[in-house]
C-alpha cells in the first residue's frame, strides 16, 4: 500500500505530462504557417523602388524546395522579366550592407535599393545616396572584375573638400579607371563601404550568370 502511495503520484504527474506535450505538438502543427520564402514589406519596399511596385515578384526556390541562394545571396526574387538578388554585404561594417541588386532580362543592372545599412552616418550611410547608387546602373558583367580581382577605384571629388579636388583630379587622370569597363567612384572617407557596394553587385551579376547557365544546362 505504501508503495502504491509513493508510485502513483510521480506516475501520474509523468502521464499528465505526457499528454500535455502531446497536445502542445498537436496544436503547433494544426496551426503552424511556413513563414519562409514569404516576401517581407521591406523586401516589397525595395522592389517597388526598382521596379515601381512588386506586384508579380515571387521567391524561387530550389528543386528541394527550399529558398534558392548563391554565395553571397540571401534570396532571389523574378517576376519573369527582372530579377532581384537580396544580398548582405560587408562594409566598414560587417553586414553593414542589406541591399537588393536589380538585373533586367539582358543581364544589367537596372538598379540598386538599400534594405538597410548599418554604416558610419555621415560616412558610409553615403553609399545609399541616389547619386552613389547610379553609377552601377547598366553594367553588366564582362564591365565589371571577376571575383577576387582587386575592383579599379577612384576617388570621387563631389565627396571632398575643396582643400583635396586638385590632388584628386591628379589620381583621377593618373588611374585612367579598369580594364574592365567599369571605375568605381568611391565615397571618400567611405572606401570600405563603397568597395561593400561594388562587392554587392558584383555578387549579383554572378549570381545572375550562374543562374541563366543552370537554366541553359536544364533545357539542354
Amino acid at each position: 500500500m505504501m508503495f502504491n502511495e509513493k508510485i502513483k503520484p510521480p506516475l501520474v504527474l509523468t502521464l499528465i505530462c505526457i499528454i500535455t506535450c502531446g497536445l502542445l505538438v498537436a496544436a503547433y502543427q494544426a496551426t503552424y504557417v511556413d513563414n519562409t520564402g514569404v516576401i517581407t514589406e521591406k523586401l516589397e519596399a525595395g522592389l517597388a523602388e526598382l521596379y515601381g511596385s512588386a506586384d508579380g515578384f515571387e521567391m524561387l526556390r530550389d528543386g528541394d524546395g527550399g529558398i534558392l541562394t548563391y554565395n553571397g545571396v540571401d534570396s532571389v526574387l523574378s517576376d519573369g522579366t527582372n530579377t532581384a538578388f537580396e544580398i548582405t554585404a560587408n562594409g566598414y561594417s560587417t553586414g553593414g550592407l542589406h541591399v537588393l541588386v536589380g538585373i533586367d532580362e539582358n543581364g544589367s543592372v537596372g538598379g540598386v535599393s538599400i534594405l538597410t545599412i548599418g554604416e558610419t552616418p555621415g560616412l558610409g550611410t553615403r553609399v545609399q545616396d541616389k547619386s552613389f547608387l547610379d553609377q552601377f546602373k547598366g553594367v553588366n558583367k564582362s564591365m565589371i572584375s571577376s571575383d577576387g580581382e582587386e575592383e579599379p577605384v577612384k576617388a570621387k571629388a563631389v565627396w571632398v573638400s575643396g582643400s583635396k579636388i586638385d590632388e584628386l583630379k591628379y589620381e583621377n587622370e593618373m588611374s585612367g579607371g579598369g580594364s574592365s569597363g567599369f571605375t568605381l567612384d568611391a565615397v571618400s572617407g567611405a572606401t570600405f563601404s563603397s568597395k561593400g557596394m561594388y562587392s554587392a553587385v558584383r555578387t549579383a551579376l554572378d549570381a545572375y550568370d550562374e543562374m541563366n547557365s543552370k537554366a541553359g544546362e536544364d533545357n539542354g
